[in-house]
């Protein structure tokens, strides 16, 4: 049985609080980047069509030739997060595909795009809690 790929029919990035596990992570990444990174964890959201049905076999996401490593779901798609806003920057633009296998890939026609913020420590405090946009996403 073939696999249907996930239909992507949109993408937004938003800048967020972070957790205290990104906290964590943020504190390790910022000696390797050499620059101190903002307070904040980025959302790239990726809105699909219809969430597909677990199986025992899935679709890797990618960004171009570079594989996300894990992405979670939420009511209206997949999210992953990103801390260096400078990865968003770097691969603005490119395609946001889908693969079965690492070497065919699924095409959804979106492009990732740069954050919509990239905060001070200050501005952070009055950034939006993560699990306030992901319970909100999709509602009008």
């Amino acid at each position: 049985m073939a696999l249907t790929p996930p239909q992507a029919i949109a993408v937004e990035v938003v800048t967020t609080q972070p957790t205290e596990a990104d906290d964590a992570l943020i504190a390790r990444l910022s000696p390797a980047v050499r620059r101190g990174l903002a307070p904040a964890a980025y959302l790239v959201m990726i809105r699909l069509q219809t969430i597909p049905p677990a199986t025992s076999s899935g679709w890797a996401l990618y960004i171009n030739d570079f594989r996300i490593p894990k992405y979670w779901q939420y009511r209206d798609g997949i999210f992953f997060k990103v801390y260096d806003p400078q990865f968003l920057e770097d691969h603005a633009g490119e395609s946001l595909r889908f693969s079965a296998n690492g070497s065919e890939f699924i095409e959804t026609g979106l492009t990732l795009v740069a954050p919509d913020v990239v905060p001070s420590p200050a501005e952070a405090r009055d950034l939006p809690r993560q699990d306030d946009i992901l319970r909100s996403a999709g509602e009008t």
